[in-house]
Protein backbone atom coordinates (compact mmCIF):
# COMPACT_ATOMS: atom_id res chain seq x y z
CA UNK A 1 0.00 0.00 0.00
CA UNK A 2 1.29 3.42 -0.96
CA UNK A 3 1.95 5.77 1.91
CA UNK A 4 1.47 9.49 1.67
CA UNK A 5 2.22 12.27 4.10
CA UNK A 6 0.65 15.69 3.88
CA UNK A 7 2.36 18.59 5.61
CA UNK A 8 -0.47 21.04 6.15
CA UNK A 9 -2.62 22.70 8.77
CA UNK A 10 -5.69 23.05 6.54
CA UNK A 11 -8.13 20.52 8.03
CA UNK A 12 -10.66 20.75 5.22
CA UNK A 13 -8.05 20.20 2.54
CA UNK A 14 -6.47 17.37 4.53
CA UNK A 15 -9.83 15.58 4.60
CA UNK A 16 -10.11 15.96 0.81
CA UNK A 17 -6.66 14.44 0.31
CA UNK A 18 -7.47 11.57 2.67
CA UNK A 19 -10.72 10.90 0.79
CA UNK A 20 -8.92 10.66 -2.56
CA UNK A 21 -6.23 8.44 -1.01
CA UNK A 22 -8.80 6.09 0.53
CA UNK A 23 -10.48 5.68 -2.86
CA UNK A 24 -7.12 4.44 -4.17
CA UNK A 25 -6.49 2.19 -1.17
CA UNK A 26 -3.65 4.44 -0.01
CA UNK A 27 -2.89 5.67 3.46
CA UNK A 28 -2.12 9.31 4.26
CA UNK A 29 -0.56 10.54 7.45
CA UNK A 30 -0.87 14.16 8.53
CA UNK A 31 1.98 16.31 9.77
CA UNK A 32 1.41 19.87 10.91
CA UNK A 33 5.06 20.69 11.68
CA UNK A 34 8.59 19.58 10.80
CA UNK A 35 8.74 17.60 14.03
CA UNK A 36 5.51 15.79 13.15
CA UNK A 37 6.86 15.16 9.65
CA UNK A 38 9.99 13.53 11.07
CA UNK A 39 7.81 11.30 13.30
CA UNK A 40 5.65 10.27 10.34
CA UNK A 41 8.74 9.49 8.27
CA UNK A 42 10.14 7.24 11.00
CA UNK A 43 6.86 5.28 10.87
CA UNK A 44 6.96 4.90 7.05
CA UNK A 45 8.70 1.75 5.93
CA UNK A 46 8.79 2.54 2.19
CA UNK A 47 9.01 5.71 0.13
CA UNK A 48 5.73 7.27 -0.89
CA UNK A 49 4.51 10.75 -1.69
CA UNK A 50 5.05 13.83 0.44
CA UNK A 51 2.58 16.64 -0.21
CA UNK A 52 3.55 20.06 1.11
CA UNK A 53 1.07 22.91 1.49
CA UNK A 54 3.56 25.73 1.05
CA UNK A 55 1.33 28.29 2.73
CA UNK A 56 -0.04 26.21 5.60
CA UNK A 57 2.75 23.74 6.36
CA UNK A 58 3.72 25.15 9.74
CA UNK A 59 7.37 25.58 8.77
CA UNK A 60 9.47 28.14 6.92
CA UNK A 61 10.13 27.03 3.34
CA UNK A 62 13.91 27.21 3.74
CA UNK A 63 13.70 24.75 6.65
CA UNK A 64 12.18 22.20 4.26
CA UNK A 65 15.11 22.21 1.83
CA UNK A 66 17.33 19.59 3.51
CA UNK A 67 14.55 17.18 4.57
CA UNK A 68 13.04 17.29 1.07
CA UNK A 69 16.41 16.68 -0.60
CA UNK A 70 16.94 13.67 1.68
CA UNK A 71 13.49 12.26 0.88
CA UNK A 72 13.90 12.68 -2.87
CA UNK A 73 17.24 10.84 -2.63
CA UNK A 74 15.42 8.02 -0.80
CA UNK A 75 12.87 7.69 -3.60
CA UNK A 76 10.01 9.78 -2.26
CA UNK A 77 7.91 11.81 -4.67
CA UNK A 78 7.55 15.34 -3.31
CA UNK A 79 4.78 17.63 -4.51
CA UNK A 80 4.50 21.16 -3.14
CA UNK A 81 1.47 23.29 -3.82
CA UNK A 82 0.40 26.90 -3.30
CA UNK A 83 -2.51 29.25 -3.91
CA UNK A 84 -2.41 30.60 -7.47
CA UNK A 85 -2.71 34.14 -6.14
CA UNK A 86 0.73 33.77 -4.50
CA UNK A 87 2.84 32.98 -7.57
CA UNK A 88 5.99 34.26 -5.84
CA UNK A 89 5.81 31.19 -3.60
CA UNK A 90 6.39 28.97 -6.64
CA UNK A 91 9.71 30.59 -7.54
CA UNK A 92 10.94 30.38 -3.98
CA UNK A 93 9.95 26.71 -3.68
CA UNK A 94 11.57 25.81 -7.00
CA UNK A 95 14.75 27.60 -5.94
CA UNK A 96 14.83 25.56 -2.73
CA UNK A 97 14.29 22.28 -4.58
CA UNK A 98 10.97 21.46 -2.92
CA UNK A 99 10.01 18.85 -5.50
CA UNK A 100 7.28 19.33 -8.07
CA UNK A 101 5.72 22.74 -7.47
CA UNK A 102 2.21 23.57 -8.66
CA UNK A 103 -0.84 25.68 -7.91
CA UNK A 104 -3.39 24.08 -5.59
CA UNK A 105 -5.91 23.75 -8.46
CA UNK A 106 -3.49 21.63 -10.50
CA UNK A 107 -2.57 19.63 -7.40
CA UNK A 108 -6.25 18.75 -6.92
CA UNK A 109 -6.43 17.55 -10.55
CA UNK A 110 -3.33 15.32 -10.26
CA UNK A 111 -4.12 14.09 -6.75
CA UNK A 112 -5.72 10.80 -7.89
CA UNK A 113 -2.66 9.95 -10.02
CA UNK A 114 -0.35 10.51 -7.03
CA UNK A 115 -1.94 7.47 -5.39
CA UNK A 116 -2.27 5.38 -8.56
CA UNK A 117 1.22 3.90 -8.54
Amino acid sequence: MLTGIILSGDLLFISKVKEVAAASNAQVRVARSLEALERALRESSTPGVLMIDLEKCGAPKDALKDPVARLIAQGWRVVSFFSHVHEEVAGEALGLGLGEVMPRSKFVRVLPELFAR
